[in-house]
């Protein structure tokens, strides 16, 4: 059977090849999903194409996320350097926004899936294994190519996949797990209503007009799915990836889930728990309980983003800093995990902006968070703003921009510095937190017989602990800059460094001792893996960090 090769990272089952492959296999096609990590794994994937017995058709490589397109494009140049003569193509959110430039500037791509392919991709591959030309893949709706003359053509907008005749995702391999209660991420919509100037998730989707940028499945045809993952692969937790969970509208929401509620019930699905996200307006008290009491909602993350005036304008959010500050009320008197990030950096921040979201982050140091800057990202309004501005430099690939202010800009690159270990390292302590807190709450919601209350608590102080820590840390580099201080810097930056250090092994030593007392309780003997955002069960990482 002809064979597509999917190329995208696999940290968790990639929702976006894995419906392709599903997609691809109704039509006759067999594909093969390599999973595309960290740039090590070049070779091993550049081998696995070019050493098959019989060399895939396509080759697809995801170029969803703008960071890491040197290395799939490497690997594009990698594949036809070693004689792959195949036709390779790329989609997702960056390849659909910088289309024309990667075709101009990388021959080693034959083609490019724009929005939402897996008609596209099917189409293609029948093509392409008749022998097709440039004319006739230049009548193939949503592909970007070149014509015989070498100019790249955008073909008309490809109509998009009905939700309830797509089949549901390939679920090849074995799940994660923590605990051994297996995890699948899955989704219930597609696309977004909102218009945040700096996602180009939503930018994204608005180009899918005059289709429509936001499209729901039926909560009946939802349980099915979860049924069948449930008594086919024994998921227990529905980790749910929609970019819009909730739709506009507390009684709707309200609606929405009860009806799913009902359908999972009346399918009898016995014991799970779900993961989902949020926006600060979608917080409710009716519609919340039903989350947690109904879904079983172990995890809801709540996109906070920024709690500053400001912040809130430049980013286009819709929601009020009142509202950011209800929805912790609310998770805090439900008893929800809840975690979020905080984009303190953007291209207007002021010093008040960054006093502001210290306060916002000091009101909830018990639930985990992150911080950092508001990247320009193809395709989005506020990338479009910055170039009219000429305020950034850099090229389709990557883009930069200096902030607002000189006193912004310093407080960043001292906060850089400082932070780049806890926030931004390949094994950051600010995210594995999150995970510390997510297998508590497994334990929690499943085992609730073995389930000891101090565990909770001293979750939440390991919480506490490292954000106080933060948010302390982060005023001393606020009232350095303030004061105009420059002589010191250099002594600032190496007493923060060390204290900053001395916390994150005390709370990671404190994040082992309570992954391994969950361990000795619950875990022993339970298969190992990795959960999707590379969050090891508690035995796992006990193990792994001594």
């Amino acid at each position: 059977m002809p064979w597509i090769a999917l190329v995208g990272p696999e940290f968790e089952e990639n929702l976006s090849l894995r419906y392709l492959a599903s997609s691809l296999q109704q039509a006759g096609f067999d594909s093969r999903l390599l999973a595309f990590n960290r740039d090590l794994d070049l070779v091993r994937i550049a081998d696995a194409i070019l050493e098959a017995d019989e060399p895939p058709i396509v080759v697809g490589l995801s170029l969803s996320f703008q960071w890491r397109a040197r290395d799939f494009l490497a690997l594009a140049m990698t594949l036809k350097e070693r004689g792959y003569a195949g036709h390779i193509t790329a989609g997702g959110h960056f390849a659909t926004f910088a289309c024309a430039e990667l075709l101009r500037d990388f021959p080693e791509l034959d083609s490019i899936c724009r929005q939402e392919a897996e008609g596209t991709m099917v189409t293609l591959a029948r093509a392409v294994q008749a022998g097709a030309g440039p004319a006739a893949l230049a009548e193939i709706p949503g592909l970007g190519v070149r014509d015989a003359g070498g100019q790249v053509v955008l073909t008309a907008q490809p109509a998009l996949p009905d939700l309830a005749k797509l089949p549901w995702p390939d679920r090849r391999g074995e799940p994660a797990a923590c605990f051994g209660h297996p995890i699948a991420p899955l989704v219930g919509s597609r696309g977004c209503y909102a218009n945040c100037t700096f996602c180009c998730i939503a930018a994204w989707h608005e180009e899918s007009q005059p289709g429509k940028r936001y499209r729901l499945r039926e909560p009946a045809d939802v349980a099915d799915e979860m049924v069948a993952l449930q008594r086919t692969r024994g998921i227990d937790i529905f980790v749910f990836h929609d970019d819009n969970f909730f739709v506009p509208g507390h009684r709707k929401n309200a609606e929405r889930f009860a009806r799913l509620a009902d359908a999972l019930e009346a399918r009898g699905i016995g014991r799970y728990a779900t993961v989902v996200k949020a926006r600060p307006t979608d917080a409710d008290p009716e519609v919340f309980r039903i989350l947690k009491e109904r879904l079983h909602c172990i995890r809801v993350y709540v996109g906070v983003e920024t709690d500053a005036d400001q912040g809130l304008k430049t980013l286009g959010r819709w929601a009020h800093s009142k509202q950011n500050h209800r929805a912790i009320e609310l998770v805090r008197e439900l008893e929800l995990y809840t975690c979020f990030n905080m984009l303190i950096f953007d291209p207007d921040t002021t010093v008040a902006s960054i006093e502001t979201n210290l306060a916002f982050m000091r009101e909830a140091p018990e639930f985990p968070f992150n911080f950092g800057r508001v990247e320009l990202y193809a395709g989005t309004p506020l990338l479009g703003r910055m170039q009219f501005e000429r305020r950034c430099v850099g090229d389709y690939m990557q883009w930069d921009y200096a902030l607002a202010s000189v006193e912004v800009e310093r407080i960043f690159e001292l906060s850089l510095t400082c932070f780049r270990e806890r926030n931004f390292g390949e094994d950051a302590l600010a995210n594995r937190i999150m995970g510390t807190r997510f297998d508590v709450e497994v334990a929690r919601h499943f085992h609730p017989e073995l389930f000891r209350p101090e565990w909770l608590e001293e979750g939440k102080r390991l919480n506490r602990a490292l954000a106080l820590d933060t948010v302390d840390a982060l005023a001393e580099i606020v009232a350095h800059v303030k004061n105009a201080a420059d002589d010191d810097e250099e002594r600032l930056v190496a007493t923060l460094r060390r204290r900053l250090r001395a916390k994150e092994e005390e709370v990671g030593a404190g994040a082992r001792a309570l992954a391994r007392s969950i361990s000795d309780v619950i875990g022993r003997g339970l298969p190992l893996t990795e959960l999707g955002d590379r969050v090891a069960t508690p035995l796992q990482r006990a193990r792994a960090e001594g």
